[in-house]
């Protein structure tokens, strides 16, 4: 499939990756976006699909909103060998590629015979930034 840069693509690009430690609704999305285009939610799915296929952008399910949610990733990371760490407090999501995750994630493997999808696990508990402003519980 041939990918074309356009106008509006180009401007929800540059939206996510303005903001890389965020997840979006396509709703949020539609709204960042209001102003700079006339952007359909059609064209939003359609575009997201594109770069999620580009391996730019991550898509999440957000069971607590009950919605997939879009997240830039950039082209240089590899998300399918790494966790993810969620803050329940501000929404922030870390990239844990470190390299510990995927000695886990053998771990797991080997001792456990359970074969983990790295790029959809995520783990929920408290930024470092969150932790500092007021405690560390959930």
């Amino acid at each position: 499939m041939k990918i074309y840069k356009t106008e509006g693509k180009e401007q929800l690009l540059q939206f996510l990756a303005g903001h890389p430690d965020e997840q979006f609704t396509v709703e949020e999305l539609c709204a960042a976006l209001r102003g700079k285009s006339q952007t359909a939610q059609s064209s939003v799915y359609r575009r997201l699909r594109e770069l999620c296929e580009g391996e730019t952008v991550r898509r999440f399910r957000n069971e607590e909103k009950q919605c997939n949610v879009y997240q830039y990733i950039g082209q240089e990371c590899d998300c399918k060998n790494h966790f993810h760490a969620k803050c329940v407090r501000c929404g922030r999501l870390e990239h844990l590629d470190c390299g510990d995750s995927a000695d886990f994630a053998k771990h797991l493997l080997r001792e456990h015979g359970f074969s983990v999808n790295c790029g959809q696990s995520l783990l929920y508990g408290v930024c470092a930034r969150c932790a500092a402003a007021g405690g560390s519980r959930p």
